[in-house]
């Protein structure tokens, strides 16, 4: 396959063995897919083992939510691997957004997780949101770029737009609803440039010099770096430096060198966050492995 140069020192076949040795089935079709071409059938295959008949995803496929239960964390995942293989007019992103419209909030907005998932193992950070997600900047933003229409639909995207609005009024914008923000930002059209935005000048203010936003309440020295803010499943109008040069071309370049560094001895990366159990930390390492490749690949 035809990929763009990798920065020196990327393990490419060390990488490949890590998935290989600790990830799920979902992970090893991936990287079968990314390094050789290996079709969307084996990726769809697995991907369909985590889908319920409500049209919404659950069963673990987010790490964090071990609940059979369709959850609008694993949901939004499965949409964005789906849009991630050119697959956005799959019939399974359609059905999942008619599961999130059919169980949101009257406001549009979606909940992180439900009560009844919580009887399921899951992580201590994975708790109800009463006042809606930044998972709900997702679905609207995804529901903008595959044409989804009707009134969830509108009323997901006016949700967004007033919560930025008091966002950028208080100068508040947590990490990961800034990262889902951002694309619901290029989705709905408004301004790109921070000059013109409030919530984008306000999110430059918060950026570090390496372009990396800190998560508040997380681990220490966790963040969202600069690749990840970029890197998006879904064909949206980034320019390439990032909206009006909110993360400059130079530290995106220091930013890539710095996550092929970030490899390690055995093939894998690691992710910021502790495991609060062995099987979800060596997923989320294989699923970080993947991004990772996919990051420095395409």
């Amino acid at each position: 396959m035809n990929h763009r140069p990798l920065p020196p020192g990327v393990r490419v076949a060390d990488a490949e063995e890590f998935v290989y040795t600790h990830g799920r089935l979902l992970e090893r079709r991936r990287v079968d897919l990314l390094l050789h071409g290996g079709g969307t059938e084996g990726v769809l295959a697995a991907l369909g083992a985590y889908r319920n008949p409500d049209g919404g995803f659950g069963h673990g496929l987010e790490p964090d939510v071990r609940s059979p239960k369709s959850e609008a964390l694993s949901t939004l995942t499965a949409l964005d691997l789906l849009a991630g293989w050119d697959l956005a007019e799959h019939p399974w992103v359609r059905s999942g957004l008619e599961w999130v419209a059919s169980t949101s909030g009257l406001d549009g907005s979606v909940p992180f997780v439900t009560e009844a998932s919580l009887e399921w193992p899951h992580a201590p950070w994975v708790q109800p949101d009463p006042g809606g997600s930044h998972l709900t900047y997702g679905f609207a933003a995804a529901a903008l770029l595959t044409g989804f229409s009707g009134g969830w639909a509108e009323a997901a995207s006016d949700w967004c737009r007033l919560r930025l609005s008091r966002r950028a009024t208080s100068g508040v914008l947590p990490a990961y609803e800034a990262k889902y923000a951002l694309r619901f930002l290029a989705a709905d059209g408004l301004p790109t440039d921070s000059a013109d935005s409030p919530i984008l000048a306000a999110l430059r203010e918060r950026l570090s010099a390496d372009g990396s936003l800190p998560v508040e309440g997380g681990a220490e020295d966790e963040s969202i770096h600069a690749v990840d803010l970029v890197h998006q499943p879904w064909t949206v109008p980034f320019p390439s430096d990032l909206l009006g040069g909110l993360v400059p071309a130079a530290v995106m370049s220091r930013d890539r060198r710095w996550l092929a560094s970030a490899q390690e001895a055995d093939g894998g990366w690691s992710v910021d966050w502790p495991a609060w159990s062995p099987a979800p930390g060596l997923e989320w390492r294989a699923i970080r492995t993947v991004g990772a490749l996919e990051m420095l690949i395409r």
